[in-house]
């Protein structure tokens, strides 16, 4: 009975082992999201900006095991996903983004506004205000999805009873380019790279008790993969961040300025005075008895060496008549 007790303590501990979470966790894993919040604000209005295209060009397919997969390895909505990191870059000072992808919806939008109004109003009609313009605008896409860069794992057996661990690493890449629309200069190109971890860890127990005539055998397994569309949506986050210093290091835009209040010396002084006459108004009674005692023993003093001085003036000058 102790034996079997404890083996069965063993495998748990072993399959415990096995068992425990991937190093990495979507809820607490810093992401690019929080620098990009913490961008300095710059200096002036925000940039009106456009975004034509930034799509999938990899290609890829999602890996399955013994069968095809049609589904793609990547997100289709990185278009989206850079329009929101836009907005939200510097808690949303940086950018005003413009709508171009369903530009013909829009167009289509407006001249059925105006139809309307001047069926309704005629030749009266209030014309629409004139569509914002962009000085530049961003292109790019995600070019690479690179699977199984590096896979490998470990494990071991005691007495019947195993554990596992395997992990795999796959990198997403994309590139995002900064284009000048009166010239057509690609201003700036940048390049980000994500690694995505995926692990799976196990254990199983497989024992013969009471003579070899009982069979026991007991599996688990726990498996993690990090999300591509969070790894897709981290890199271009970055990719937004590093655009924006780029930027200013070329002097393409600047960063506000920090601005420190200094008090002035006047608040003080005023403070100084407060805390002078609050200290005078606390004096008791008795207090203000002693020191107006003092304050006429003082003067009395004064009035006696006066005096004194005096006398001492009339003594000097009546010897002085006398030596005449």
């Amino acid at each position: 009975m102790f034996k079997t007790l404890s083996v069965i303590l063993l495998s748990f501990i072993l399959v415990g082992c096995a068992t425990n979470k991937a190093n990495f966790d979507v809820r607490t894993q810093t992401v690019a999201y929080k620098d990009l919040e913490k961008v300095k604000a710059p200096k002036g209005d925000p940039i009106i900006i456009a975004v034509y295209d930034f799509s999938d060009m990899t290609g890829q397919k999602k890996p399955g095991g013994n069968f095809a997969s049609m589904s793609s390895a990547v997100t289709q909505g990185s278009y989206q996903l850079l329009i929101k990191s836009l907005q939200d870059a510097g808690d949303g000072k940086w950018f005003r983004v413009v709508e171009r992808s369903s530009l013909p919806s829009l167009l289509q939008e407006r001249k059925l506004i105006r139809t309307t109004r001047q069926m309704a109003n005629g030749e009266n009609a209030e014309p629409l205000p004139a569509l914002l313009f962009a000085g530049a605008y961003i292109t790019g896409g995600i070019v690479g999805y690179d699977s199984d860069i590096k896979s490998g794992g470990f494990g071991a057996r005691v007495l019947g009873i195993s554990a596992n661990t395997q992990y795999r690493q796959d990198i997403v890449t994309i590139i995002l380019r900064l284009v000048n629309v009166q010239t057509g200069e690609v201003v700036i190109s940048t390049t980000i790279e994500k690694t995505i971890v995926s692990t799976a860890t196990g254990g199983d127990v497989f024992k013969y008790f009471d003579a070899d005539t009982m069979l026991v055998e007991i599996e688990t397994g726990y498996a993690k993969n990090e999300p591509v569309t969070f790894a897709v949506r981290k890199a271009i986050e970055k990719g937004v961040v590093d655009l924006i210093h780029l930027g200013a290091e070329k002097e393409l835009w600047e960063f506000s300025a920090d601005v420190v209040e200094v008090p002035e010396i006047k608040d003080y002084v005023d403070i100084t005075t407060e805390n002078e006459e609050t200290s005078i108004e606390v004096l008791t009674e008795t207090e203000k008895d002693l020191v107006q005692e003092n304050d006429n023993k003082e003067w009395n003093d004064l009035e006696t060496e006066e005096v004194k001085d005096e006398n001492n003036d009339e003594t000097i000058d009546t010897s002085n008549v006398h030596t005449n």
